[in-house]
């Protein structure tokens, strides 16, 4: 099929297309859901797979379409959704240039951890089960990403919550799974609070939740300055608890004990980024208040190194990358706080690539080393895990931001502009963030594969099924950043362009890739002789390793007192007041039965006099109420 042909057929079936990308992961969940008690099958988890692989192919189809096309976006009215007085919505979806780039992520990166997990959860009773919950999170995504309105927006938002619940807490026999489950869904709906009250504020202002006519009432009625302050604050915190920002973060780390896969798809390149996407979607409201979208670059800047620092003394390894997650995250957040919504939107596009192939590596080695996460209790992976250790060794290198991987061109990118903006504290923090990622980067490289060995397991590469499904990520980490011209022209139209003068710039990339190098060559000659435990450690250690105390806080101000009024509301008001209300209305009845008992004596004559009796009483009542009417 010619080009051309393809461009006309696409066109011409467009709408369908669209429709069918976003509802075949939730064909996929409903199949796996009806199969969910019967035993594990391979089969269904290829149909799965093999189903959010169509998805893909018709990502990338419409992507080429709308890349090719003079057409900037497309929308698809499914039918009206609500519609009770001057409140209507509907349920319809849109493809644009922004979500273009945002649903070929999702789809590429789930179908690959799909087909990973074929091979991770093969010997897992749950197998059925964790597939329908990876096809409802996917179908969920491409709802909030696709949706032409924040009210679809924010039915995904909720739905990738409640299958994140599901899939963190996947191992429920683990009490530590069902408490990060539960502190991941609570925490989120906090946030998820000040977002709904954010989206109330915006149908109060402009009367409509779709976003071409929230945009067209900023450029041609704005509202006040102070209204459109509060509707950006709202809706950055829904942004905070989604891609856990301080102080909304410490559910990201906790969130580790789900299964790996589940780590690499939510964890590193979809649900965490949706608060990213959210300000990018939103860039209209942020650009007209510049010193809330400053109060994000501050913040992002924040995380970047306040997430880096606590990566450098931990030893499980996907906490480690969890941290990592959280500070990239932090590096997004500058970018899109700056202005530079395509250079954030671009970071989000390579650090999907590169953080979900560490995460699927540590899945290699988790299973390489019986569950074990300890990385100063590994060493020598080298010889057993050699293709596992490649693509760990790429991923690591795309996250310190060497040329020529993905890595560079967005991250560097995100440092130039703070740069060309005179932000030269945000500068130096993220070029610090930047020196301790690559230190801890490959500390745990270090320590995982080079250092001798520190463990009496008989290490095993993954099946290859799971080393083909990670194939295509390192793949992309390494050519992804060469695109960032097309990528740059192909969002030109959709989101502002960033102009970058900075002088000297190569001295720049030199000071900044010098710092990396020698971060990197530091981490490796302190531990390539393995981890030596220190007797006494600094106070700086301590507070880093117990994550700054923080959840030791929020133990103390928000969960003992939380469960002492819970068990005083329990004991006063559920078992003082409800229950004894209750069964005293239980006991009511049996002593009225009690009395009565004696007229049920099976006495002919007694029941007839009885019955008499009942029918004088009621014409007496009938005729009362005769007289008195």
């Amino acid at each position: 099929m010619s080009s051309s042909v393809l461009f006309t057929w696409v066109l011409s079936h467009k709408e369908e297309l669209l429709c069918t990308l976003v509802f075949l992961p939730l064909i996929a969940s409903l199949l796996a859901t009806l199969s969910s008690t019967l035993n594990p099958s391979k089969a269904l988890g290829f149909v799965c797979s093999l189903l959010i692989s169509v998805s893909f192919i018709i990502s990338c189809l419409l992507l080429y379409f709308i890349a090719s096309s003079d057409m900037q976006s497309f929308h698809v009215v499914l039918w009206n959704f609500i519609e009770t007085g001057q409140f209507q919505v509907t349920f319809s979806l849109m493809f644009d240039k922004i979500n273009a780039i945002m649903i070929f992520v999702v789809t590429l990166v789930s179908s690959m951890v799909h087909f990973y997990s074929i091979g991770y959860m093969s010997h897992d009773k749950g197998f059925n089960r964790f597939f329908a919950y990876l096809g409802g999170f996917v179908f969920s995504m491409l709802l909030l990403v696709g949706g032409d309105n924040l009210l679809i927006l924010f039915i995904g938002w909720e739905g990738v919550g409640t299958c994140s619940y599901l899939l963190i807490g996947f191992w429920y026999q683990k009490k530590s799974a069902n408490a990060a489950s539960i502190e991941a869904f609570v925490m989120n709906r906090v946030a998820d609070l000040g977002m709904l009250l954010g989206i109330f504020l915006v149908h109060v202002t402009v009367g409509s939740l779709s976003y071409n006519d929230i945009f067209v009432a900023l450029a041609t009625n704005p509202p006040s300055n102070m209204i459109t302050t509060w509707i950006a604050i709202l809706l950055f915190i829904g942004a905070m608890g989604k891609s856990a920002q301080f102080p909304l973060h410490t559910w990201l780390a906790n969130a580790m004990e789900g299964p790996t896969p589940v780590s690499a798809l939510i964890h590193a390149a979809t649900m965490v980024t949706a608060g990213v996407y959210l300000i990018i979607r939103l860039a209209p409201i942020y650009s007209l208040v510049l010193h809330v979208a400053y109060f994000i670059a501050c913040l992002g800047a924040f995380v970047a190194i306040f997430a880096s620092l606590m990566a450098i003394v931990n030893r499980d390894l996907k906490r480690i990358i969890a941290y990592s997650t959280l500070s990239q995250l932090g590096y997004m957040f500058v970018a899109a706080g700056l202005g530079a919504y395509w250079i954030a939107l671009f970071h989000l596009f390579t650090h999907a690539f590169f953080k979900s192939l560490l995460f699927l590596g540590a899945g290699n080695i988790m299973h390489a080393m019986n569950d074990k996460l300890d990385i100063t209790k590994m060493g020598g992976l080298s010889q057993s895990l050699r293709i596992s250790m490649i693509f760990m060794l790429i991923g690591s290198v795309a996250l310190c931001g060497i040329p020529p991987l993905a890595g560079y061109f967005s991250k560097d990118k995100i440092l130039e502009v703070a740069f060309t903006q005179h932000e030269y504290i945000i500068w130096a923090v993220l070029l610090l963030g930047a020196i301790c990622t690559a230190f801890y980067s490959f500390r745990l490289y270090t320590l995982v594969f080079i250092a001798p060995k520190n463990h009496n397991e008989h290490p095993h590469e993954a099946s290859k099924i799971m080393l083909y499904a990670m194939l295509p990520l390192a793949v992309l980490a390494i050519i992804a950043g060469l695109f960032h011209e097309q990528f740059s022209h192909f969002l030109s139209s959709a989101l502002l362009p960033v102009e970058i003068h900075v002088e000297n710039l190569y001295l720049l990339i030199a000071l900044t890739l010098g710092l990396v190098l020698a971060s990197i060559l530091l981490a490796y000659m302190m531990y390539k002789k393995g981890y030596k435990e220190k007797s006494h450690y600094n106070i700086l250690h301590k507070i880093l390793s117990n994550e700054y105390y923080i959840p030791q806080l929020y133990r103390i101000l928000f969960v003992k007192p939380f469960g002492f009024v819970s068990d005083l509301f329990y004991h006063i008001i559920d078992m003082g007041i409800i229950d004894k209300i209750v069964d005293s209305v239980g006991k009511l009845f049996l002593l009225i039965s009690y009395v009565l008992r004696p007229i049920q004596n099976g006495n002919l004559s007694s029941m007839l006099r009885t019955m008499s009796m009942g029918v004088v009483a009621i014409l007496m009542i009938m005729l009362l109420y005769f007289i008195l009417v």
